[in-house]
């Protein structure tokens, strides 16, 4: 029994225990069937209330049932931002405020809310929070960010101007307020802003009955005011504060806002105006020179020239191996100095499958560092985990492949690492050398050479970008990339920074291996002449 019945039940039964006597005298009669239209007035209303209630959880039910359907393979799902960000809101907030407190709150549903703990527990089910939503907000706004793709069409599913709605989904009202929200709460006040005058331009134009859980203009001007506050438009903050004002007069924090924002007002009029105390967040990465140049290169508006390429050739080669005089290597050349290769077609199909099913469920947040000190950031936005030769026999012959390839020992060499790339997933500029390889590798010396896989499709981004190369090279399915870390005499080379770009569209998997200094002393004899200190400004920029 709800609340409102319970209450309705008591107060109608103190009634009728005060007056009593009902038979002795008309009169009293007279006010029983006043009390009965009330009571049917009062049920009426409750009814009608319930009545919307349930067709807001069917609208809502029906709607997800459909998304449900539409929904296709998986990976290609989820491969869509959008598509990722929504389905983690919508079990965190949306099944919340549309189903499970409109019934918990009004009915007596501990049974059914019993059996539906257990059912979860059963499944072993963890459902995303908010740390999932503020992770899929930092994966839109590096989307954004890297790509410079606009708030408007990015919120309607368009990533470029002439095409329309490719990801084929659009965001709500309550979509863009939550992502407005977290972007505010993140200090990033410009995108937050561009957020929340989305989710307030959808919030009038959404079609009637469009489920839009727990909006409504003054939440979102709640959070818009602020935001320009701190981004220095005082004027426009008092004006959005006083729009909440007209809606709710006595909105508290409003009126406390009112009285600040026209405190300052008044001040900038007959003196110079009084910065609010927010500056912009100027990030140390955003400042150097390699991430300016990974973003331009990975947005494809930094390349290499036609004259810088004109030595490069594509050609079959067989790397001195018997075996493939009749089969050869496809080889494509990308970069001469320092080398960086593709080899197109150097694992199957079936081998790709098996790498990708034996990854599925093992892979972890993935950590920067080395190993007691390697700790998870935004740095590196992936998942992933290792595949060890001598546990797996079945990668014998990708591991002789890798080495008649590069003409390497894999003695020294460390597991395969097979990645997996989320919303907006990323590896920002690094080296895949170390500082102190004796340290951190011992006999093995440092990270000599990079071979790394591309073992699926993906829709758009996703390149390795070389900053100071201006080189992006696009994933392609069943090609190896492979480039030297190390100069000639074993310096470390800092032209090959480089950098995995955000996957816009699509989910990107990639298996590496690192070939290392020890025991290639026959096989790729150092260089005699030093080439230490070469490049060495590139090192901080």
């Amino acid at each position: 029994m709800s609340r409102f019945r319970v209450i309705l039940y008591m107060a109608l039964i103190s009634i009728i225990s005060v007056n009593g006597d009902y038979y002795s005298a008309t009169s009293e009669l007279e006010r029983l069937l006043d009390v009965e239209a009330l009571i049917v007035e009062k049920f009426e209303e409750y009814l009608e209330r319930a009545q919307q209630e349930q067709d807001n959880i069917k609208r809502f039910l029906d709607k997800v049932e459909e998304l449900q359907k539409d929904r296709g393979e998986l990976e290609e799902h989820f491969g869509n931002p959008l598509n990722a960000f929504t389905t983690i809101k919508r079990l965190v907030h949306d099944w919340k405020f549309n189903v499970f407190e409109p019934i918990f709150n009004t009915t007596n549903f501990e049974t059914y809310k019993t059996s539906l703990s257990g059912a979860l527990e059963g499944v072993d089910f963890k459902g995303p929070n908010q740390e999932d939503i503020q992770g899929a907000t930092r994966g839109l706004l590096r989307l954004q960010n890297v790509y410079q793709l606009p708030t408007s069409r990015l919120a309607s599913g368009v990533l470029f101007p002439e095409e329309k709605n490719q990801l084929n989904v659009s965001l709500s009202a309550s979509d863009c307020l939550e992502l407005g929200r977290n972007l505010c709460q993140m200090q990033e006040y410009s995108y937050g802003s561009e957020w929340l005058l989305e989710a307030r331009k959808r919030l009038h134009g959404e079609p009637l009955g469009f489920i839009s859980p727990n909006v409504s203009e003054v939440q979102i001007l709640e959070q818009l005011s602020p935001a320009f506050y701190r981004l220095g438009n005082l004027k426009l903050a008092n004006k959005l504060n006083n729009e909440i004002l007209d809606k709710a007069s006595g909105h508290e924090e409003a009126i406390r806002n009112k009285i600040l924002y026209e405190t300052q007002l008044t001040r900038e009029r007959y003196f110079a105006p009084k910065k609010n105390g927010y500056a912009p967040k100027i990030d140390e990465k955003e400042s150097k020179e390699s991430f300016q140049l990974y973003k331009r290169v990975c947005r494809g508006d930094l390349r290499q020239s036609p004259r810088e390429q004109r030595n490069l050739r594509c050609f079959l080669s067989h790397q001195n191996v018997a075996f493939y005089h009749l089969g050869p290597f496809k080889m494509e050349q990308l970069n001469l100095h320092p080398h960086v290769a593709y080899v197109h077609e150097a694992i199957s199909d079936s081998e790709m499958e098996l790498i990708i099913e034996h990854g599925l469920g093992q892979v972890e947040r993935s950590r920067v560092g080395q190993s007691e000190n390697a700790t998870t950031s935004d740095i590196r936005n992936s998942a992933n985990t290792w595949l060890w030769f001598e546990h797996n026999p079945w990668l014998s012959k990708i591991k002789q492949r890798l080495e008649d390839i590069t003409g390497l020992s894999t003695e020294s060499a460390e597991p395969l690492q097979l990645v997996n790339y989320g919303i907006g997933g990323q590896y920002e500029p690094h080296f895949d050398f170390v500082e102190d390889a004796q340290s951190v590798f011992g006999w093995k010396g440092n990270r000599l050479l990079t071979a790394l896989f591309y073992i699926n499709d993906v829709a758009l981004g996703g390149a390795t970008a070389f900053p100071f190369l201006r080189l992006a090279v696009p994933p392609v399915k069943g090609s190896l990339l492979i480039w030297n870390n190390l100069h000639r005499s074993l310096h470390k080379d800092f032209r090959t920074k480089h950098a995995g770009c955000p996957v816009l569209k699509g989910s990107k998997w990639i298996c590496n291996e690192w070939f290392h200094e020890g025991t290639q002393i026959f096989k790729r004899p150092c260089g005699l002449k030093s080439d230490e200190g070469k490049f060495l400004e590139l090192e901080n920029k």
